[in-house]
């Protein structure tokens, strides 16, 4: 009889499993990865995928929430660098990490899979969708108390930087040759707004 896994080898065999449905997921969409393909790619029993996760739907939804978290772990070692810039570094640094975030492959497939994924979340739970949104409105809160930005509006702020991702991603509309510019004027606007 095969030995009980730790508990630390069964998170590492979680994440083995997030992992690999990330990057199929990534490369093909959500809707056109299976379980088989993720057990097959992580090299995994499908059984033990069932382990860490009740469905397809909830490995989903993990994996979304994790991207997030993901996503506001980088703000936050962000705020850290910048903490110790004077005013026009800091806005520099912020404008150089905008535009690296606009190609990470995370924000990519958020943006390519934005409808997909908020059909996902609407059909999977009202209050998973809702407590993603709760996780992204406590992080800008976070990051508005780290920066000491006072009074600032959390909503205002997501709103900006969606509307800036959003746009971005419908290259189609735009003068794909000002991109890059038109972010920046946009994140000076956002920065102004700041105090930054």
């Amino acid at each position: 009889m095969p030995r009980s896994l730790t508990e630390q080898e069964k998170e590492m065999q979680r994440q083995l499993l997030l992992k690999h449905g990330k990057e199929l997921s990534f490369r093909y969409g959500i809707s056109r990865v299976s379980v088989d393909d993720i057990v097959k790619d992580a090299g995994v029993a499908k059984g033990s995928f069932y382990n860490y996760f009740s469905s397809k739907d909830d490995f989903l939804y993990q994996l979304i929430l994790q991207i997030h978290e993901e996503g506001f772990a980088e703000v936050n070692q962000l705020i850290e660098v910048i903490g110790k810039l004077s005013a026009s570094e800091k806005r520099a640094q912020i404008k150089r990490f905008f535009l690296a975030l606009m190609n990470d492959p995370k924000q990519r497939f958020l943006l390519k899979e934005r409808q997909e994924v908020e059909n996902f979340l609407a059909r999977h739970s009202k209050d998973s969708f809702a407590e993603i949104e709760k996780m992204e409105i406590d992080n800008y809160q976070k990051i508005i108390a780290k920066l000491s930005l006072g009074e600032k509006n959390p909503f205002i702020i997501q709103n900006y930087i969606h509307i800036i991702f959003f746009g971005v991603s419908h290259k189609e509309l735009l003068f794909v040759d000002y991109i890059d510019a038109t972010v920046e004027v946009m994140l000076d606007g956002l920065l102004n707004y700041l105090e930054l």
